[in-house]
C-alpha cells in the first residue's frame, strides 16, 4: 500500500496558537538573541582595534636613602605611610664625635689665620723700617760722593798751589814758609780725600745692608703664602666635617610619601646602609609587558584605558610614551642556555611604558608603585 506524507509548510498558525505568556518568552528571547549578537559583534569589534595586557603594573621613581657615614641613629620623625615635603628631615644620624672634630679644627683655623694676620703685620713694620733705613742710606751715600768729590777738587787745587811754591821756592823767589804751608795744606787735601773715599765706602756698605734688610720682606711673604696654605687645608677640613655633619641628617628630595622605614632609633647604622625608601606619588607611571606578536601594532602616543585592579570600575585615561627596544628576557639574572637541542619557542615580551593622562583626585590612593592594571592600547588609528 502506497501513500504519500503531506508536510505542512511554515507558518504564523503555530506561533499564533501560543499562549500570551509563551509568546512573551519567545519574543524576549528573541530579542536577547539580537542583543547577544550586537554585543558579540562589538567585542569582536573592539578586540580587533585594541591591544589588552593584564601584565601591568604601576612603577614610579622609589628613592632609597642612605647615610654616607656610620653613626647612631638618633631620631626618625616619620613613619610608613606619611606624606613629606622637599627637604623635610626624615632622620638623623648622631653628630656629637663630628662636632667635637670641627671644633678642634675650626680652633686651629683660627690660630692659623691669626698668624697670617701678625706675620702681615710683621712684613708691614719691616717694609717702613728698611725702606726709612735704605733711603737714610742712599742719602748718605750721595753725601759721600759729594764730599769724595769735594775733596778731589780742593786736592787739585792743593797740588797746583804746591807745585807753583815749590818753583818759587827753587828760584828764591817766596820764602820758604810759604812753602812749607802751601806743603801743608797738600798734605791735609790728601788725608780729606782718603777719609772721603773711606766714607763712601762705609755708605755703600750701609745701602749694601740696607738693600739686605728689605729682603727680609721676601722671606715674609713666603711665610705667609705658606700659612696661608695651611689655613686653606685648615678650611678644607672644615668643609668636610661640615658636609659630614650634613650628610648626618638625611632630607627628603622630593615631595612624596614614606614607602618603608628600615632602620629605628637606636640603631647603629653603617655607611651605605638603606635607612627609609620614598616616592613622588606624582611621578609614576605604567609598565606593560606587552607580546611581540603585537608590536607592529603600537606606537608612541596611542591612547590607553587604565584599570587598576585594586579598584574595580576605576579607568583611568594614558597613553604610550615609550615601546622598548629590548625583549624581558634579555634582562633575567640566570640565562636558560639550551645544551639539549630541544627547542620550545615562547613568545617573549618587550616593556611599553604608559603614561597617566591629567591630573587624578587622590592619586595617592591609587597610584601606588607595584600595583598591578590591566590596560587596552587602542590601535585603531
Amino acid at each position: 500500500m502506497s501513500g504519500t506524507v503531506s508536510r505542512r509548510r511554515p507558518s504564523l498558525r503555530g506561533f499564533r496558537r501560543l499562549t500570551p505568556r509563551r509568546k512573551r518568552w519567545v519574543f524576549v528571547s528573541l530579542v536577547l538573541l539580537v542583543v547577544l549578537l550586537l554585543w558579540f559583534a562589538s567585542w569582536v569589534h573592539w578586540r580587533l582595534n585594541h591591544v589588552t595586557e593584564n601584565d601591568a603594573h604601576i612603577t614610579g621613581e622609589v628613592i632609597t636613602l642612605s647615610s654616607r657615614v656610620d653613626g647612631w641613629l638618633v631620631a626618625r620623625p616619620v613613619m610608613d605611610g606619611d606624606r613629606v615635603k622637599k627637604g623635610q628631615i626624615l632622620a638623623q644620624i648622631d653628630t656629637r664625635d663630628a662636632r667635637l672634630r670641627l671644633a678642634a679644627i675650626q680652633g686651629d683655623l683660627a690660630a692659623a689665620k691669626a698668624q697670617i694676620a701678625y706675620t702681615q703685620a710683621q712684613r708691614q713694620t719691616a717694609d717702613l723700617t728698611t725702606e726709612a733705613e735704605f733711603d737714610q742710606a742712599q742719602a748718605q751715600l750721595t753725601v759721600a760722593e759729594s764730599t769724595l768729590s769735594d775733596a778731589g777738587h780742593q786736592l787739585t787745587l792743593a797740588q797746583a798751589n804746591f807745585q807753583r811754591d815749590d818753583s818759587l821756592v827753587k828760584s828764591g823767589l817766596t820764602p820758604r814758609k810759604t812753602w812749607d804751608e802751601s806743603h801743608t795744606t797738600l798734605l791735609q787735601r790728601q788725608d780729606q780725600q782718603r777719609e772721603a773715599g773711606a766714607q763712601l765706602l762705609a755708605q755703600r756698605a750701609a745701602l749694601a745692608d740696607a738693600r739686605a734688610q728689605r729682603g727680609q720682606l721676601q722671606v715674609l711673604d713666603r711665610q705667609i703664602d705658606m700659612q696661608r696654605q695651611q689655613a686653606v687645608a685648615l678650611q678644607a677640613q672644615v668643609d668636610q666635617i661640615t658636609q659630614e655633619i650634613a650628610d648626618r641628617t638625611l632630607r627628603s628630595p622630593v615631595e612624596g610619601v614614606v614607602d618603608r622605614t628600615l632602620g629605628n632609633v637606636g640603631d647603629y647604622i653603617q655607611a651605605g646602609q638603606w635607612v627609609m625608601m620614598v616616592h613622588d606619588p606624582k611621578n609614576v607611571w605604567v609598565e606593560a609587558n606587552v607580546k611581540e606578536t603585537a608590536l607592529s601594532d603600537l606606537a608612541v602616543g596611542q591612547p590607553v584605558d587604565i584599570s587598576v585592579d585594586a579598584y574595580p570600575g576605576m579607568v583611568q585615561r594614558g597613553h604610550i610614551i615609550r615601546v622598548g627596544n629590548t625583549a624581558t628576557n634579555q634582562f633575567a639574572l640566570l640565562p636558560s642556555p639550551n645544551p639539549s637541542g630541544n627547542f620550545t619557542k615562547i613568545t617573549q615580551r618587550v616593556p611599553v611604558r604608559i603614561a597617566f593622562d591629567g591630573k587624578a583626585d587622590n592619586v595617592d590612593q591609587w597610584r601606588k608603585p607595584g600595583l598591578m592594571v590591566e590596560v587596552a592600547i587602542d590601535v585603531a588609528d
